[in-house]
């Protein structure tokens, strides 16, 4: 079953690690996996493809729930990277190899990294400083001052706006009287003809945007179409998938690339487009979840089954549509 894992905070770089619904011993081996390329934290904020297991000490277990402290090996390397990603904390019994359970970890806002030492305290010595600026800007009534000054300036530019629009209506009511008492039949025959005008720009206003439109798409699926096939792959994958997702490709084509990549055998531009994707996008953070999902899952040389790995997609990509209920329903027996 997938893990409760939260990091709540204690000091700066320090934080206090439990997770929920393990029946393991204590004595752990721990993996963490950042969800934007799939990397494994390595070492102080250091990230790599290799799994990267890490021994922790100090850790006890009560009641299914294992918890400890962290040190800013851990914090410093998850708070540095952006809001926007987040981490699959796998844990490893040292006693029973075989048992392995992970999931999505939480972070409380009071965890602080490291440097937040260097800002704390110098600020309780600058302390009186501080309350000598708090108490000189006093000043505010000067502000209320400008504000009738504002009011009254809009008051005298909204008069000449109604000005302006009583003198334009005058005229036109003046003058619509004469031309239809001297000019009726001269206005009727003009105004067919501004008609047929009309007509007949719109008829050719459409024509040349029907053709215009039927032309024109040819070049860029063209280029999406060469940049981001498998057969104009280089050494370097990285290049291949940056040139391919400049073009902006659609849902369908980035799947369908995902696809080919991995009959081919190419599983590091399928994993790296899986991970990058995932994070934007609910439909493949959804199919990245059934590539590890026991259920859904064909053997294939890029992916293997991950009851952990599963659930952080399904999440995901019920994040980006909480109406999937079939990720509810996979998320909730992964959890069981």
């Amino acid at each position: 079953m997938a893990l409760r894992i939260e990091l709540e905070g204690y000091k700066p770089g320090i934080a206090k690690f439990s997770a929920k619904k393990w029946n393991g011993s204590a004595d752990i081996d721990m993996l963490i996996q950042r969800n934007q390329d799939g990397y494994y934290l390595s070492g102080l904020q250091q990230w790599g493809p290799e799994k990267s297991w890490h021994s922790i000490a100090d850790l006890s277990v009560d009641n299914q729930q294992i918890s400890g402290y962290v040190s800013e090996w851990l914090v410093d390397s998850l708070l540095s990277q952006d809001n926007t990603k987040r981490f699959l904390i796998q844990l490893r019994d040292k006693q029973n190899q075989r048992y392995i359970d992970g999931g999505v970890v939480s972070i409380a806002e009071d965890v602080l990294a490291s440097t937040a030492l260097n800002v704390v305290q110098p600020s309780s010595d600058n302390s009186p400083v501080e309350t000598k600026s708090l108490t000189e800007p006093v000043e505010l009534p000067e502000e209320p001052e400008q504000t009738p000054n504002i009011e009254t300036q809009n008051d005298d530019l909204v008069e000449p706006v109604k000005l302006e629009v009583e003198t334009v209506i005058e005229p036109e009511i003046a003058q619509t009287p004469q031309l239809k008492k001297s000019k009726s039949k001269l206005g009727l025959v003009i105004t067919i003809i501004i008609v047929l005008l009309i007509l007949a720009g719109l008829g050719l206003a459409a024509w040349y945007f029907l053709v215009f439109q039927k032309t024109q798409p040819v070049e860029p699926t063209a280029q999406v179409n060469t940049q981001c096939s498998l057969n104009s792959t280089t050494t370097d994958d990285l290049a291949f998938i940056q040139q391919c997702l400049q073009t902006k490709p659609d849902t369908q084509a980035i799947i369908q690339l995902i696809n080919d990549a991995k009959k081919a055998d190419k599983c590091n531009i399928a994993q790296r487009l899986y991970a990058n994707q995932a994070q934007q996008n609910g439909q493949i953070a959804f199919l990245y979840a059934k590539e590890y999902d026991e259920k859904f899952y064909q053997t294939n040389n890029c992916f293997k089954a991950d009851k952990g790995t599963a659930s952080y997609w399904y999440e995901t990509a019920l994040d980006h549509d909480p109406n999937n209920t079939l990720a509810k329903e996979r998320l909730d027996e992964l959890q069981k």
